[in-house]
């Protein structure tokens, strides 16, 4: 990184400056769970990758998918770090750049040269509004799908509220024929940082291969900006042409060929199975077998799996076959958990792809709100106070995520205690903004003249927005 740094720098203040800048602009993170599934809650990588995807550095593979235990090539790298120098530093590259660095280079290191050399340097604007921008340039849809949902992200900053219109644009792809014609405004609230449409896809029986779409950006408001990619292009598969999958699998034998279908499987913790499907592509003559198994991943067998392993009989002309593994419940804010799943030693003359062998499953944590917005509970579930407090002050913790605004309704209610006489009744509503795990309200107690040796209240939450309750939602208040 210093090195990338120092390609685009001039003296040793620029260098500091540069460095400054990008600790500004990584300062608004996200959490990299709430974007991609495979990314573990809590991993060592979670927030590195959220910041990452938030600046429009990496954004992840077309199935959704980051990968994370990948190897990254030297090609990938080059874009990321194009990237980084094009929309968090905002340095233009220049044909003159080779030789002015080459010019640097024979230049004293005197004070006044670096200090001469510094001032040509400005810092790159950050708008604190943000930048608009496609989360790819390439979408994707089969024919018989119902609809695609497309998604804007809006990275360099979330101030203030801010607004951006899209459009569906006809290619050989149609409006009102092969998709709903759609256009509008999609508004971010301060600190949204992403946004997303659903455009309809019209199904019918023509045989007239894959067609496509563009879908542009324009009138941004809020002080924010468009960046590239402000268009993309939707390819929408047509379903009465084989597939490429499928017509690479045509040219396999006729006993067809095995696979997964799909290259990733999700299913939740509390669901108690997930049911995993095998294809056979391409040809269905005679009796073919294939064997199945599955490895950790990083969930763990006995923990968030039970491990299972078997053979898969397809007869002749058979050509869909399932396997259900168990899965797992438990209370512990693990984060996501994915198992490895593996087709081996197929017979009958059929044969593998090894692109689509193995798959991965993805199992989500039920005790961490949905989109990484978090779960509300109380830290406690007893708490106590002196009447001679006056108040006590009760702590509400957002935790498993802090994505995006959210709030929880709270609430007092008499357990042996009776408010007016023991204790002020106290109820309404916790805003939490993006990022924000803690709020507190107050319960006044009020002071009387009988020993009564310790009363209660009970404390509930209820009603949250954009986020989800965890135990305990509710708890006890003794007065003393």
């Amino acid at each position: 990184m210093k090195k990338f740094l120092r390609s685009f720098s001039v003296g040793s203040f620029a260098v500091g400056l540069t460095l400054g800048v990008v600790g500004t602009a990584l300062s608004a993170s996200r959490a990299g769970s709430s974007v991609f599934p495979d990314v573990p809650v809590g991993s060592y990588y979670d927030a590195a990758v959220g910041e990452m995807y938030g600046l429009g550095i990496i954004t992840g593979f077309g199935d959704g998918s980051f990968r994370p235990n990948d190897g990254l090539t030297r090609g990938q790298a080059a874009v990321m770090m194009q990237r980084l120098r094009n929309e968090v530093l905002g340095i233009e590259p220049s044909s003159s750049s080779a030789s002015s660095s080459s010019s640097r280079s024979r230049r004293s290191s005197s004070a006044s040269s670096a200090s001469t050399s510094s001032s040509s340097f400005s810092a790159p604007a950050v708008n604190e509004h943000g930048k608009f921008r496609f989360t790819t340039n390439a979408y994707s849809v089969d024919e018989d799908e119902e609809s695609i949902t497309i998604s804007i992200v809006r990275t360099g900053g979330n101030t203030g509220m801010a607004s951006v219109d899209y459009k569906v644009v006809d290619g050989t792809a149609k409006g009102d024929s092969d998709f709903e014609k759609q256009e509008g405004t999609l508004v971010f609230d301060d600190n949204d940082t992403s946004k997303s449409f659903s455009l309809t896809i019209l199904n019918d029986t023509e045989s007239e291969g894959d067609e496509t779409a563009t879908i542009q950006l324009s009138n941004v408001t809020g002080g924010a900006e468009i960046i590239d990619p402000d268009a993309a292009t939707l390819t929408i598969v047509d379903d009465e042409t084989a597939s490429s999958s499928s017509a690479a699998a045509q040219e396999g034998p006729a006993q067809g060929t095995l696979q997964y279908a799909a290259t990733m499987f999700t299913a939740n913790e509390n669901q108690g199975n997930s049911t995993i499907t095998v294809e056979r592509l391409g040809g269905t003559k005679g009796e073919v077998s294939v064997q199945y198994s599955m490895t950790d991943g990083t969930g763990k067998n006995g923990v968030n799996y039970t491990k299972t392993s078997g053979t898969l009989t397809f007869g002749d002309g058979e050509t869909t076959k399932s396997f259900t593994l168990g899965v797992l419940d438990n209370t512990d804010i693990g984060g996501n958990k994915t198992v490895n799943l593996t087709l081996s030693s197929p017979t009958g003359g059929a044969v593998l792809d090894e692109k689509y062998m193995k798959s991965t499953l993805t199992i989500f944590d039920n005790e961490v709100g949905s989109f990484g917005s978090g779960s509300f509970r109380f830290t406690e579930n007893d708490y106590d106070v002196l009447e001679s407090d006056g108040y006590i002050d009760i702590p509400v913790l957002r935790q498993g995520g802090s994505l995006g605004q959210a709030t929880v309704q709270y609430k007092t209610s008499d357990g042996s205690a009776h408010k007016g006489s023991d204790y002020e009744e106290s109820s309404g509503t916790l805003t939490f903004r993006a990022g924000e795990t803690t709020k507190y309200f107050r319960v006044k107690v009020l002071t009387d003249l009988v020993s009564d040796g310790g009363e209660s209240v009970t404390l509930t939450l209820s009603s949250p927005t954009k986020a989800t309750l965890a135990s305990p939602s509710s708890a006890s208040l003794m007065i003393y």
